[in-house]
């Protein structure tokens, strides 16, 4: 039951990571009235904190391998990824396995999105311990030595000692069978996995 806990909390740290839900502002404080005295505290800035923008994919697999794969126009999204991936890892830890977590989020303005998630174990056993963990995808083939997948948005991957996970939302058609678009991907990942 902990490990299927861990394993959800992962792909809930996935699932927070595939949405953008714009830039998150908070409102300024409201200005002091004016009374002609001097006030000992400065004006809040105007201006927006910097955007973060880590890599957290390091070369798993590049926009052109995602558009190829799906057919979706989508770009590099920007955020901090590298942050991301060390909640994946903290997550696996949580198991008490140890892997290499590689996250590359992809979008574009009409909402398409794919994400890919790998976790490289050090051997074989660990891969396929987190393996065991997961319950609630249908058995598909044409992908790895192992697949799993929800034929619409989901896909569960494991090679040797590697786990890839594809998420795709695809706007126009978010509930038709994208099996095969998934498959490409995650074979794509795989292979510098």
């Amino acid at each position: 039951m902990k490990r299927l806990a861990a394993t959800a909390a992962a792909a809930c740290l996935l699932l927070a990571g595939c949405t953008d839900d714009g830039e998150r502002r908070t409102p300024l404080p409201a200005s002091p009235a004016v009374t002609g005295e001097a006030s000992a505290l400065p004006l809040p800035s105007p201006s927006l904190p910097p955007v973060v923008n880590s890599d957290g994919c390091q070369g798993l697999v590049t926009a052109a391998q995602v558009q190829k794969a799906t057919g979706l126009a989508v770009q590099a999204s920007a955020g901090d990824g590298a942050a991301a991936v060390a909640q994946y890892g903290q997550a696996v830890q949580s198991l008490g396995l140890n892997a290499r977590a590689r996250m590359c989020p992809f979008g574009n303005a009409a909402g398409d999105q794919v994400t890919v998630v790998a976790l490289t174990f050090p051997d074989a056993a660990q891969s396929q311990k987190l393996w065991t963990t997961i319950k609630s995808l249908e058995a598909v083939g044409g992908v790895g030595e192992a697949a799993l997948s929800d034929r619409t948005k989901t896909l569960l991957a494991r090679r040797g000692k590697a786990i890839v996970a594809v998420y795709l939302v695809a706007a126009a058609a978010p509930e038709a069978n994208h099996l095969g678009q998934l498959q490409s991907v995650a074979n794509a990942a795989l292979a510098k996995a």
